[in-house]
């Protein structure tokens, strides 16, 4: 399995990380990407990516943090980029839940990042949280064709949308206790059209919802897609996983 977004970067692992990796490599963890959220956080990513080998790392802008991005920070995360451990760009896209950034403050960070990747030809990694309307758009107005929308939860209507301009999904343990409107996303969309990811440690899968979540509990989510989907767990963790090596190209290096 590969889990495509994890934050394993963040302080709740800073006790006992090399734990959380061994953990997941005991578990069918072949791969994992730690994703950034502003500069700091992108370059604790590289530097965690470089200790482990299975790790993996994004550099990017979250929604929430694009209001303090200083000036020349897209420079910045062109040149974390170079680093052959990073496979893609974000998590960068758009939050009108919070809203801790304005909105369109949000938006110029997103399409900068969005031409960056572009630039690049790497992939970019898609926040979206009750901003389906401004993120479809600036999508289908950049031309944008090689992202990821993580932690999908919008009903099959935006995935069908979102797929149809060759975006792709990915699925958290949400899976596990949400029911509408993910579970008709998973029962129509193709094997090969969604990675598995965590999103650790936030949104840990049931049975251990409300607890630190950590890219070992990936399984979890793949058990409960091929419930879903009715498929052998088998098949969802070979597709998912030939889908994400396919997608982020670096994994391969």
């Amino acid at each position: 399995m590969i889990d495509t977004h994890c934050h394993i970067n963040d302080e709740k692992y800073k006790h006992d990380i090399d734990i959380i990796v061994q953990k997941a490599i005991d578990s069918g963890v072949k791969k994992m990407i730690c994703v950034g959220v502003d500069l700091e956080t992108s370059e604790k990513a590289i530097l965690i990516s470089n200790k482990y080998e299975q790790v993996y790392a994004t550099v990017g802008y979250h929604p929430h943090e694009s209001k303090d991005a200083p000036q020349r920070y897209i420079y910045e995360l062109e040149d974390m980029a170079k680093n052959s451990k990073v496979v893609a760009i974000g998590e960068t896209g758009l939050d009108y839940y919070y809203n801790i950034s304005p909105k369109s403050i949000q938006k110029n960070i997103f399409n900068e990042q969005i031409e960056l990747s572009k630039d690049l030809n790497i992939p970019i990694i898609m926040h979206n949280r009750n901003s389906d309307k401004d993120l479809l758009s600036i999508i289908e107005s950049s031309k944008l064709d090689y992202g990821v929308v993580h932690c999908f939860s919008s009903d099959w209507g935006m995935a069908e949308k979102l797929l149809k301009l060759d975006i792709k999904l990915s699925f958290t343990g949400m899976v596990t206790f949400i029911k509408d409107p993910i579970e008709e996303v998973l029962k129509k969309i193709k094997l090969d059209d969604f990675f598995l990811e965590t999103d650790s440690p936030y949104l840990a899968p049931n049975p251990h919802r409300g607890k630190r979540n950590e890219p070992a509990m990936v399984n979890l989510i793949a058990q409960k897609i091929a419930q879903i989907k009715n498929v052998p767990l088998e098949i969802i963790v070979e597709s998912t996983t030939k889908n994400a090596l396919s997608f982020f190209k670096r994994l391969n290096n």
